[in-house]
């Protein structure tokens, strides 16, 4: 069983301030050079709704920790250096060198899978730890390199998507997909589980990350529709829709076709609770019609003291909540942070290195941050968020199920 959390957090602190202090006099009379957190994240570009959060926590995380460590007469300080790589492999690789050359001892993202797998060669040859907070591709889950995740892999997702289609008897899906790293694991780690389950999948549509134009993609959807209809009844089959941002003009070109609007839509973390989907009124009045619940990480019961003072700390500064993606970055600044101050030399052994050694003690903003022996988080419950109207007829994301797996059996709960 774990041991008290906020206990557990304290003597791991401890000891890291004992390292960052050091042996006394040498830190009276040196300043000492701060301690450098580089963070990839999407500021521009898509999925910026994230990079943009990220940001703000990553701010606090650093305030945080600086100010923990001049109230325990540590003269050391952590600096933060953010570069947009707008969801980006190849800007993402040059950021990357970019804070590799400031000497960086970590780096928290980047957000995406396709952007870490671009530089999980460069970081595992330098030894600079990659702690992202958004990328899920089972593909990149691999022992004893730098690639660390503070969010589950992609198989977590799509056993509670697989359960919200058990649920409400869904027997065919139509998959939808962007062609990167992160969705292409989602379509295929959902089409692993479905099958397995007894449901049937079609060909569905993928499409390239430079897509603008939409309207072959869902002239496609309506085609194989069509051909899945002839055979089951509307009720019991689904598009499946994994992408980012991009599904804002995707969702343009659908509401112009009267089949893809009298069926169900099910999504992925990369656009739950998108500001650019609620934000633009077509896109957002179509995805309310097609249901379109979204699942994410959901937050642990157990952290919410936690969770919530960091939460309200963001809407006083921004209007906004954060969600779990954004707060695994502030807990792996905190971890990166930790890990730091007493590992700058430490060897990997065969199993586990020191980094997830930290991270498997840590109680942090999203709970308890174990990870796996590929470095990825160990466990995940999951929120479904969908657009629905308020009592004003306002659209806003509203959570409509759960699916835990962490506080016992696994269960699936809705409020609709």
């Amino acid at each position: 069983m774990k041991q008290n959390p906020n206990a557990v957090s304290r003597r791991l602190i401890a000891a890291a301030l004992f390292a960052f202090i050091g042996a006394g006099s040498a830190y009276a009379v040196t300043v000492p050079e701060p301690i450098r957190i580089g963070a990839l994240l999407s500021l521009t570009g898509n999925w910026s709704s994230l990079g943009l959060m990220s940001q703000t926590l990553l701010g606090m995380a650093k305030h945080d920790v600086n100010h923990y460590l001049a109230a325990h007469g540590s003269l050391k300080r952590v600096d933060l250096l953010v570069r947009d790589t707008r969801l980006d492999p190849d800007r993402a690789l040059e950021k990357f060198q970019q804070l590799i050359d400031q000497n960086v001892v970590a780096v928290v993202g980047p957000q995406s899978s396709s952007e870490v797998a671009r530089l999980k060669p460069l970081a595992d040859a330098k030894k600079r730890p990659l702690l992202s907070q958004g990328s899920t591709a089972s593909s990149l889950a691999f022992v004893n390199d730098m690639v660390y995740r503070l969010v589950p892999d992609d198989s977590h997702e799509s056993a509670a998507m697989l359960a919200l289609l058990k649920a409400r008897q869904v027997e065919v899906v139509i998959p939808v997909w962007r062609n990167d790293a992160g969705n292409n694991g989602l379509q295929q780690s959902l089409k692993k589980q479905f099958v397995a389950a007894g449901g049937s999948m079609l060909p569905g549509v993928r499409y390239d990350v430079d897509t603008a134009d939409f309207t072959g993609v869902v002239a496609d959807l309506q085609t194989q529709l069509a051909s899945a209809l002839q055979n089951h009844d509307v009720a019991t089959v689904a598009i499946y829709l994994a992408g980012f941002d991009e599904v804002v003009s995707l969702f343009h070109a659908a509401d112009t076709i009267a089949a893809l609007k009298n069926i169900k839509w099910y999504g992925s973390d990369g656009v739950a609770l998108s500001a650019a989907l609620l934000n633009d009124a077509t896109a957002a009045q179509f995805a309310a019609a097609v249901d379109y619940p979204n699942p994410i990480p959901g937050l642990s019961l157990t952290a919410k003291e936690k969770w919530q003072a960091l939460s309200n700390r963001v809407f006083a500064k921004t209007g906004q909540r954060p969600d779990a993606f954004a707060l695994a970055a502030y807990d792996a600044f905190w971890i990166a942070a930790l890990n730091a101050s007493y590992n700058k030399n430490a060897e990997r052994n065969a199993d586990q290195d020191i980094l997830s050694q930290t991270a498997d003690l840590y109680f942090g903003a999203t709970g308890w941050t174990e990870l796996n022996r590929a470095g990825d988080r160990q466990h995940g419950d999951y929120d479904f968020w969908a657009l629905r109207a308020n009592a004003g007829g306002v659209l806003q994301w509203v959570e409509v199920c759960r699916y835990e797996v962490t506080s016992g059996p696994e269960a699936l709960s809705c409020s609709e």
